[in-house]
């Protein structure tokens, strides 16, 4: 062989070398399915009071996989934590798009200024978002003249604790009739949030 010949080869053979990976290097992880949004960045709420937020499922459209499988996805898992005390949020499972998110202070709920924060899976896909959440005091009873009534003792009644169920219909007729059967049950409608193509019931009932 002659050397230039040789040294063609040589060149290959040093390129070839470069293209592969090296050792132990892992392969870059798959892109994400999609992306979240979450409006308003601020929500304020009154003790007694029910505020909400909005969390949008944007599919990744960098990727005609991960858009591919984020359309074709049934629904997303929605959680969201570090609730102040007294403050709860219904959460049902979520779709491509804008979902709603009830949140609710009760009367005796901590006042002041918190960070939320909002998880949406799907997939091999979490993707997480905050927003801040404002507890105000809520409306002071109105003042009266005070009527000094006899003193009349009575038993402490039992304390009640609430069971909860979320329901999700397509029409306002099934919705109807879902709600009147979990009213034969005892369940008592407490919130309805319409989404684009579906009502989310809230009940309550006493606990069993």
């Amino acid at each position: 062989m002659s050397r230039s010949k040789s040294s063609v080869a040589a060149v290959v053979l040093l390129a070839l070398v470069g293209l592969k990976p090296m050792a132990g290097q892992d392969p870059p992880p798959p892109p994400p399915e999609f992306h979240i949004s979450v409006t308003p960045s601020v929500v304020t709420v009154k003790q007694g009071d029910v505020a909400s937020v909005t969390v949008r499922v944007i599919c990744n459209s960098s990727s005609l996989a991960a858009a591919a499988d984020c359309s074709e996805r049934p629904q997303f898992g929605f959680y969201v934590s570090q609730f102040p005390s007294g403050v709860r949020a219904d959460t049902a499972p979520g779709r491509v798009g804008p979902n709603t998110i009830a949140i609710s202070a009760s009367s005796f709920a901590s006042v002041g200024s918190f960070p939320i924060q909002v998880t949406v899976t799907g997939g091999n896909t979490a993707q997480v978002q905050t927003f801040v959440l404002t507890v105000r005091p809520g409306a002071a009873a109105p003042s009266s003249t005070v009527v000094r009534e006899p003193v009349v003792v009575q038993q402490p009644g039992p304390i009640l604790h609430w069971e909860h169920h979320v329901m999700v219909a397509k029409t306002e007729e099934e919705f109807d009739r879902m709600a009147n059967q979990l009213g034969q049950d005892g369940w008592e409608l407490v919130n309805v949030i319409a989404r684009q193509t579906e009502l989310v019931g809230f009940f309550k009932r006493p606990k069993r």
